[in-house]
């Protein structure tokens, strides 16, 4: 029970914040190399399905508080001019390879799911993406580890 109330926290913890919350938690919590990555991986793919496919839903609730307390939501944030240039240079693939490290797994998701149509297509890519950090990101503590047992 207890093994999967850690798991539970891994994978939701990486459905939000993938890279930089969700693969230190795996090794806090003690898993090994494969169970960090096949974990946050999973989270991973389970925030894009949520937040994608409630994209449209979460903006308009945004929106919709913002106007409610009388806050004019700003256009051209430095995100936004982020994002926009990452679009415009590299698409796609492009948003996909900065999502789980740069903006988060939430944001990431909802920028896509509005931008571009093809939602399987956008799940896919984003996919990508965060089986690539996944791989990249519980990579680095046995690489340090070792880096630490030569020296």
């Amino acid at each position: 029970m207890v093994e999967f109330v850690e798991i539970l926290i891994v994978l939701l913890t990486s459905s939000i914040k993938h890279t930089f919350a969700g693969i230190p938690t795996g090794y806090v919590l003690k898993f090994s190399y494969v169970e960090v990555m096949l974990y946050t991986a999973l989270g991973g793919a389970m925030g894009i399905l949520f937040f994608m496919y409630f994209a449209r839903g979460t903006k308009k609730l945004y929106l919709y508080y913002l106007k409610k307390r009388g806050i004019t939501p700003r256009k051209f944030t430095r995100m936004n001019r982020f994002i926009v240039r990452i679009k415009q240079r590299f698409g796609l693939i492009g948003i996909a390879f900065i999502t789980p490290p740069i903006m988060s797994v939430p944001i990431g998701a909802i920028v896509a799911a509005t931008i571009y149509k093809d939602k399987r297509k956008v799940f896919l890519f984003l996919l990508g993406g965060v089986v690539f950090w996944s791989v990249v990101g519980s990579s680095v503590v046995p690489l340090a580890n070792l880096i630490a047992a030569i020296r």
